[in-house]
């Protein structure tokens, strides 16, 4: 199993501040209502991207497509099961749903899937999630030999290798296009009578299918697939797989285009997917449980001495809580009374919309904390507080959690952390682009700890997590955000 990794600098903080999520990608082929079924999918995993989003349908060999600046969920709202079946009509149809790391969100030419109306394979369409590593060579040289962009989105580059790729065949043309381009993407390609579901060798970004009845389901994330109770999952697209579904055809066909050399990215497991979709048909909720469990065999007697209450920050550290709760009742302590939800989050609160890190003071920020987690005071006074949170790396929620917590009566309080400290940037598809964004980028661990109020602090160690990721997903990961290395790595930090 591989792991790409890694120097010695320390960088840390909270990853829902400064990490928003990844496009999200959907189709369906061979089924009545295609591009309803689409758009079902791309709400249910809207949160990846609710900058734009985009459907596109094929009918009688034409392509038909709508694309919203703006939630999925909002601005097309006002679609009901009816209009999708008279505006975009047809038996296949691909959906995306965007957040802008690479092009300018409010371009509407930038939502995707981009569309081309007419060209040698006929109508075309592309979704793409990630971010494309070292394509500015290959920019270059597609704009010398001709090609028109017309968005600032790296995505076009595919469509314009296809164009270009010599081939006369729309098959062999997306092979070519795809093996000049190392990472990162997942793929959803449309022309008039197939859909292509494409990964890198890298396996970095999530794709999965789904049968249903005579068709087939794609989709970022397979819990969008459990919406329909006809749909089955069956597998994910392999890393340096294309898989062609084909209009009338029962059995799609796969490709292996490229040697796979699987390092997934290990945020998809820790805290962009939701918790019940799957890898390697692994519920990321039960990831996320093994590494709570283990963190908590890392504990101290001394941890322990009194007993604790285990305290997730909703809601991404629910599982990781859950599981460490679970270790600590094998050794004799009663679950029911060391794990409590005392932080109730409040998701959209009324004048808490604002992010903690943009705050000026930390009054500020605990105002700020204290109107998205209501902390249950009387569950706290006296009590070792063991917090479990997936992340620090702005420290700003950690810092305010546990003011709180000391306000509250907490006699001491542990921070334990799902995720080894970060330690570089990620040009795969994450928004942070430079180190300064990341403001514990200087600190080590001592000096977090201290910073965030803790009495003590755990990471999740890399061996812990390497253990973990073998005993489920049993792949090799992407962790160049934790120290430099990455599949490939970027120019601009090379």
């Amino acid at each position: 199993m591989r792991i790409l990794c890694f120097n010695n600098r320390d960088l840390d903080d909270d990853l829902r501040e400064v990490m928003p999520e990844s496009c999200g990608l959907a189709a369906a082929i061979n089924v009545s209502d295609a591009s309803w079924m689409t758009a079902q999918m791309i709400n249910s995993i809207e949160r990846r991207g609710e900058r734009g989003g985009g459907i596109v349908a094929c009918h009688a060999g034409k392509l038909d497509h709508r694309r919203r600046i703006g939630p999925f969920s909002v601005q097309f709202r006002w679609y009901d099961q009816t209009r999708f079946q008279t505006e975009l009509r047809g038996t296949a149809a691909i959906g995306h749903c965007r957040y802008a790391t690479q092009g300018d969100p409010d371009f509407v030419a930038n939502v995707q899937p981009l569309t081309l109306v007419e060209s040698k394979y006929g109508p075309l369409a592309i979704a793409h999630n990630g971010t494309l590593v070292n394509v500015e060579r290959i920019k270059a040289g597609l704009i010398r030999a001709g090609a028109a962009y017309n968005t600032t989105t790296d995505t076009e580059n595919f469509i314009h290798l296809i164009l270009q790729s010599g081939k006369n065949d729309i098959e062999k043309a997306v092979v070519s296009a795809v093996q000049k381009i190392a990472c990162s993407y997942s793929l959803l390609i449309i022309n008039s009578e197939r859909i292509f579901a494409i990964r890198d060798r890298f396996g970095n970004r999530p794709l999965s299918l789904a049968k249903i009845d005579k068709g087939h389901l794609v989709c970022s994330e397979t819990v969008a697939f459990d919406q329909f109770p006809d749909a089955e999952y069956w597998r994910d697209v392999l890393p340096g797989e294309m898989v062609i579904f084909e209009k009338g055809k029962l059995k799609p066909k796969s490709v292996i285009y490229a040697e796979p050399d699987p390092c997934l990215c290990i945020f998809e497991a820790i805290y962009f997917s939701n918790p019940r979709s799957q890898i390697n048909g692994v519920y990321h909720e039960d990831f996320r449980r093994l590494i709570g469990q283990t963190m908590g065999s890392r504990l101290s007697e001394q941890d322990l001495y009194d007993k604790p209450l285990v305290v997730p920050i909703l809601d991404s550290g629910k599982h990781f809580a859950e599981g460490l709760a679970r270790h600590l009742a094998q050794t004799g302590f009663r679950y029911e009374e060391i794990y409590e939800e005392i932080l109730q989050r409040a998701h959209g609160p009324l004048g808490g919309q604002s992010r903690s890190f943009t705050c000026v003071n930390t009054e500020e920020r605990v105002n700020v904390v204290r109107k998205k987690l209501h902390l249950k005071k009387e569950a706290v006074n006296g009590r070792t507080v063991i917090v479990v949170d997936d992340s620090i790396v702005r420290s700003n929620t950690a810092k305010a959690v546990i003011e709180m917590l000391r306000a509250a009566g907490a006699r001491k309080v542990i921070f334990c952390v799902g995720f080894p400290p970060i330690r570089n940037i990620c040009p795969n598809g994450m928004d942070f682009q430079t180190c300064r964004e990341l403001v514990a980028f200087q600190k080590d661990k001592e000096a977090v700890r201290k910073e965030i109020g803790a009495d003590k602090l755990y990471y999740l160690s890399l061996a812990d997590l390497m253990w973990c990721v073998k005993e489920t997903y049993n792949c090799g990961i992407c962790g160049g955000c934790f120290g430099g290395k990455y599949p490939v790595l970027p120019h601009s930090i090379n």
